[in-house]
């Protein structure tokens, strides 16, 4: 009779061994969650290359890339903020993927075509406001443009919304209104095709400040505001790379951003975004090493 008990014992003791914990960041199996732990990936998609709708937009990142981390770190049904929404591509891959998502966008121009992509997709889940990234923690900025639209969301006790994850690309500082030498780079391609070669020349544009501190600070602080806006263990991933100055010394914009986020939010680590297929140029030849930077740095954060 004992060793019957013990035999029994010692089953149950395997049977809860092979029990899955309850997930309660994502939808994904261990197998999926475990690829999605890779350091680098490469987001190189025909799609991104020619989509002709956001061709516009100076700087735009794949919706693919969205992707992979929105899988990761949220749950179909949650809300998802980018606080720089750009082309959209944050609010297309939220809509694709059954989240919901609110886009803040300073230009009218990109917010319109932003807005104009989600109604060819029925992305009603998916909304665009027109301002400052900036105001993000001003209640009247949510009352004025969302009121009764995001009623389904947690509520701050401030009376802002709360969302489960935030993702975005800011601007890479003023790096859009630099040179890129002699030969003909896509951005001397862009301008004679008459296409936009930066954001705007408004003055609340951060990628029109030519003080490399002033913009670390500045755009830290609008990530302080964010977090205001982000659920507890939630987390964000900003999408940054570093530069490189015509003077010919390279800025950590990436890691100087790094350091000033984490006053507020609790850095994670870092996943690499490599372009395998973007055009080469011969920058320094034949007398200086200029690289060519085809990887971007995805920062992840988590409000705690």
């Amino acid at each position: 009779m004992a060793l019957q008990q013990d035999t029994q014992v010692r089953s149950g003791r395997r049977k809860s061994k092979r029990r899955r914990p309850v997930n309660t960041l994502n939808d994904l199996s261990g197998t999926e969650w475990i690829k999605r732990t890779k350091s680098w990936l490469i987001c190189d998609s025909k799609r991104y290359r020619q989509n002709r709708d956001t061709e516009l937009h100076p700087a735009r990142y794949p919706e693919e890339l969205v992707t992979e981390f929105l899988e990761f770190f949220t749950k179909a049904g949650q809300w998802v903020l980018d606080p720089f929404a750009g082309s959209g591509a944050t609010l297309v891959a939220c809509h694709e993927t059954e989240r919901r998502a609110v886009g803040i966008e300073l230009s009218p121009k990109y917010a319109e075509m932003s807005r104009r992509r989600l109604a060819r997709m029925n992305g009603g889940g998916c909304h665009v406001a027109t301002g400052n990234a900036a105001d993000v923690d001003a209640t009247d900025f949510w009352t004025d443009r969302f009121d009764g639209h995001l009623a389904p969301m947690m509520r701050s006790d401030e009376g802002l919304p709360l969302f489960d994850f935030i993702m975005t690309s800011p601007p890479y500082w003023d790096m859009l209104h630099k040179s890129r030498g002699g030969v003909e780079s896509t951005h001397q391609q862009r301008a004679k095709n008459g296409l936009d070669t930066s954001y705007s020349d408004r003055q609340s544009d951060l990628g029109n400040i030519p003080d490399y501190d002033d913009f670390i600070e500045a755009l830290g602080a609008i990530f302080d505001r964010c977090a205001l806006v982000l659920r507890d263990n939630a987390y964000m991933v900003v999408v940054i790379q570093n530069v490189r100055v015509p003077a010919g010394e390279v800025r950590p914009l990436a890691w100087d951003l790094q350091r000033r986020i984490s006053q507020t939010l609790s850095f994670q680590g870092e996943r690499i975004w490599c372009q395998n297929s973007k055009k080469l140029g011969i920058w320094g030849y034949p007398t200086v090493f200029v690289p060519n930077y085809h990887h971007h740095y995805c920062l992840i954060f988590q409000r705690k």
